[in-house]
């Protein structure tokens, strides 16, 4: 099976979402799975809307999922280049292999002509109609001859009479009648290669063998296995899944839906949750386990196991599956996680000493479980690093402004300034004892206490909250908050 050799062909006119991850890492799986190879290979011919931006966006976020390709930009190859657009020459030949054997032959129709011959029938005719055969009928000195006159020209692939078929991994038994299909262009006037040719032209050079892709390619699939042969060469095996549906019921996309893996990344989605979810929208592990890692996927996934049904994709269920992810990380790794996000914020400076690291991990500590993505750490780690704490207005009105809020903050800050040891368990034994002597319930004194030193209602645990701020930073907040306390 270390022959498998398996593809992502991309086109960098926007950026990767969730549909073409989950083709890629299909298709990596597949690859690593069978000890085979997974080639990146990037379709640009489109010059007009692919751009640099997006093709570094597909790169980087295909790295963060763990997608690292054996072959393609950057890595190289023996069979590149791995960018379309440097690839032009590589089609000129088939091209004349096609002309030569008849398969194909020029097309001296102009758009214009082409219009004209459609409008010249009903809508609904216009709307099925498909090219006349109007050129097939020259010769091979006609065609020679009009092409050395200088007139311009398309080249056609001459679709055979008869049917397509193929046995797809997932879908089955697929047929085509080949009556459905016009003489497609395979070269545009200016010689340059389209869609479905390329597709196959790179294939055949890159000695692709299995094809895995979206079923919106299917009606694609029998034009190319009819390219494939008409160039001597044997088709590879082909998986179509089925799409992703929007939870509308209609087909997620760029336009429906569909968020960018980057985006995913900045909201503080672990890529780990990211490839678990969408391995599972259309594929499903043999003892129906929920949260698997990417060398766990590995060893379960197989082709023929994906559905032919479409799923839906549900935000809700990824946030969950990411909270599972972040739970299992320790706290090194989280902490290992959050500091791009904190310098981002400019909480953390680019270094950091060994001390400032463990204080920050005991920091994550604390936060625990409460972090549903990454970028959560910004509702607690301000009022752990932040100089001055941005009080809640809301929090200010409803605790602050409570009568007798001033004589408890005051007490506190005077029992708190003769505390000598700012443990968890010493300032819990002074504040209940504080507490009790005010004739009042712990959570009473610590709910001021608490919007004094973090700005709101919702910490971390209050006492490991205090000793982490440290009694310079807790007595200075507790003295701010009482120009608010009544």
């Amino acid at each position: 099976m270390s022959d498998i050799r398996v593809r992502l062909a991309p086109s960098p006119t926007g950026f990767l979402h969730l549909g073409v991850a989950r083709t890629a890492l299909y298709n990596w799986l597949t690859a690593r799975a069978a000890g085979g190879s997974f080639v990146l290979r990037i379709e640009d011919t489109d010059r007009q809307r692919s751009t640099d931006e997006f093709l570094q966006a597909i790169l980087e976020d295909m790295r963060w999922l763990g997608l690292q390709w054996d072959e393609g930009p950057e890595v190289g190859g023996s069979y590149g280049p791995y960018l379309q657009s440097e690839r032009g020459t590589n089609y000129a030949g088939y091209i004349e292999r096609l002309l030569a054997s008849g398969a194909a032959y020029r097309c001296f129709c102009s758009p214009e002509e082409l219009e004209e011959r459609r409008g010249a029938h009903s809508s609904t005719e216009a709307a099925a109609w498909k090219y006349d055969r109007k050129c097939e009928s020259l010769s091979t000195e006609e065609s020679i001859a009009l092409a050395r006159e200088g007139r311009s020209f398309a080249v056609r692939f001459r679709v055979p009479g008869g049917r397509t078929a193929f046995d797809d991994v997932v879908q089955g038994r697929v047929e085509f009648d080949n009556s459905e299909f016009d003489d497609l262009v395979i070269a545009r006037s200016d010689g340059t290669p389209t869609y479905n040719f390329a597709v196959v032209v790179d294939d055949i050079e890159m000695r692709i063998n299995y094809v895995i892709r979206g079923s919106d390619h299917i009606t694609n699939t029998p034009r190319q296995i009819m390219l494939w042969r008409a160039l001597g060469q044997e088709p590879p095996e082909f998986a179509h899944m089925p799409l992703i549906l929007a939870q509308d019921g209609l087909v997620l996309s760029k336009r429906r839906g569909a968020v960018a893996i980057g985006e995913y990344r900045r909201r503080g989605y672990l890529p780990e949750a990211i490839v678990n979810y969408i391995a599972l929208l259309g594929w499903a592990a043999s003892d129906g386990g929920e949260i698997l890692s990417p060398d766990e996927l590995t060893t379960e996934f197989e082709l023929s196991k994906i559905s032919r049904t479409a799923s839906t994709f549900d935000p809700d269920k990824l946030a969950w599956m990411n909270v599972q992810w972040v739970k299992k990380l320790d706290v090194a790794d989280r902490t290992d996680r959050l500091l791009p996000i904190l310098r981002e914020e400019g909480l953390v400076g680019d270094e950091i000493s060994g001390d400032e690291r463990a204080w920050l991990e005991r920091v994550v500590n604390v936060i625990d479980d409460r972090l549903k993505t990454l970028r959560d750490i910004l509702e607690f780690d301000w009022f752990f690093l932040a100089t001055d704490v941005d009080y809640d207005s809301i929090a200010v009105n409803k605790v602050l402004a409570k009568p007798g809020a001033g004589d408890i903050l005051a007490g506190l800050h005077k029992e708190l300034s003769a505390v000598s040891d700012f443990t968890p368990e010493s300032l819990e034994l002074t504040i209940r004892s504080f507490a009790d002597g005010m004739g009042l319930s712990a959570g009473k004194v610590i709910q001021p206490l608490r919007v004094a030193v973090t700005g709101g209602t919702a910490s971390p645990g209050m006492f490991e909250t205090l000793s982490l701020l440290g009694r310079e930073k807790v007595l200075q907040r507790i003295e701010k908050a009482g120009e608010f306390a009544d």
